[in-house]
């Protein structure tokens, strides 16, 4: 992988770290008090459930893509590969910028 894609990757990873972090942290106070089957729901509720649900999508591709980059690189040992995938099962969004920095970046292609 070039230098260029590896930065791409890395760039990549950094969007659902942060989304995911903020809606983490945020109170979602104001969400949970508003009433979904009243015709009065705002716009905004609407807005966030997409965004939201196009976040995990991104998120998901991107835990595709890692995966796929771990279970063909061979120069990883079978024990190596299954305690990655772990991690990135589990901690998933906040597993990836580690995996890149070890597995992607400072791979020596």
């Amino acid at each position: 992988m070039t230098k260029g894609k590896k930065i791409a990757v890395g760039i990549a990873t950094v969007p659902p770290v942060i989304y995911f972090s903020l809606f983490i942290l945020t109170p979602l106070k104001e969400v949970f008090s508003i009433n979904l089957t009243s015709p009065e729901v705002p716009d905004w509720v609407f807005i966030f459930a997409a965004f939201h649900f196009l976040m995990f999508l991104y998120a998901g591709l991107l835990w595709a893509f890692y995966m796929i980059h771990l279970f063909g690189d061979k120069s990883l040992s079978r024990e190596k590969k299954a305690l990655w995938a772990l991690a990135l099962v589990i901690g998933i969004v906040f597993t990836m910028p580690f995996y890149w920095f070890f597995r992607i970046w400072k791979a020596n292609d």
